[in-house]
């Protein structure tokens, strides 16, 4: 029978997590649990991993066992007020997430997480706030002028400002190919299918298997298709119905990953 040392699990568990293999994770954490019911360490990675395959109660449990020990630091209660956001306690994940924004938040990558709480909860004004917060942290950030683009949508401005904020992520980095679907995307609904096509030209095709957006790959498609280039525009409806199939052959087209911000 083989025999669990805590110490040795613990650091075997922080490994897994690290690579998102958070069902591993969990045993990993039960089996130091079991012999140390006090382990800081095990309940906030046994927390963590539950809220990240939604087993949401139960993570929520978990970190507030460990915040008992010692007091949790800032990712973990940004993690910790999103599982409260999703398991219904609205007023108590907002409150949270504003008492983080305003006085613990230390990064950029703090603050867009925070701002996903937000979008949860329906609050894009806060999370435009918070994609704010992000930017002052880091200006040079790609990621963060991407996300405010998308929440300046949900908020209502000016499809203007949208376009110069994701120029702006595409000025910082020209090869990220989300970036460059997002902003062809506004520019198809625009009405601007030319400047799409320009936008595109440096990663579709080459990136086409990155992109995951099943609206943006049927815009995309058309586009090539309207412009005489049916080669391409075949790759993009062979890319979308690759992705469908692989979700459920017999489910309605969904919209996933980094893409999908834009529009559906």
């Amino acid at each position: 029978m083989h025999r669990h040392y805590p110490q040795r699990d613990l650091q075997s568990a922080a490994a897994e997590y690290s690579v998102g293999c958070y069902s591993r994770t969990i045993q990993l954490c039960q089996y130091v649990l079991a012999r140390d019911d006090e382990s800081f360490e095990a309940l906030v990675l046994l927390g963590l991993s539950l809220l990240a395959v939604n087993a949401t109660e139960e993570g929520i449990s978990s970190l507030e066992e460990a915040a008992l020990i010692r007091p949790l630091d800032t990712p973990t209660q940004i993690e910790l007020a999103i599982g409260y956001g999703a398991n219904g306690r609205s007023a108590l994940s907002r409150d949270l997430l504003m008492g983080i924004a305003t006085g613990h938040a230390e990064t950029s990558d703090q603050m867009l997480r925070i701002a996903v709480g937000f979008e949860a909860l329906d609050q894009p004004r806060l999370a435009m706030e918070a994609c704010r917060n992000a930017g002052a942290l880091n200006p040079e950030s790609a990621e963060v002028h991407f996300r405010m683009s998308y929440y300046a949508r949900q908020c209502g401005h000016a499809a203007s400002t949208i376009e110069a904020l994701l120029r702006r992520a595409i000025d910082l980095e020209p090869r990220n190919v989300h970036y460059r679907v997002g902003l062809a995307s506004l520019l198809i609904r625009l009405d601007q299918p030319s400047s799409a096509l320009t936008i595109l030209r440096s990663v579709v095709p080459a990136e086409l298997d990155r992109v995951t957006c099943t609206s943006c790959l049927k815009r995309i498609a058309n586009l090539y298709f309207d412009f005489g280039e049916v080669a391409i525009a075949k790759r993009c409806a062979e890319r979308l119905q690759a992705l469908v199939s692989a979700a459920n052959p017999s489910s309605q087209m969904s919209n996933e990953g980094h893409s999908v911000l834009f529009f559906n």
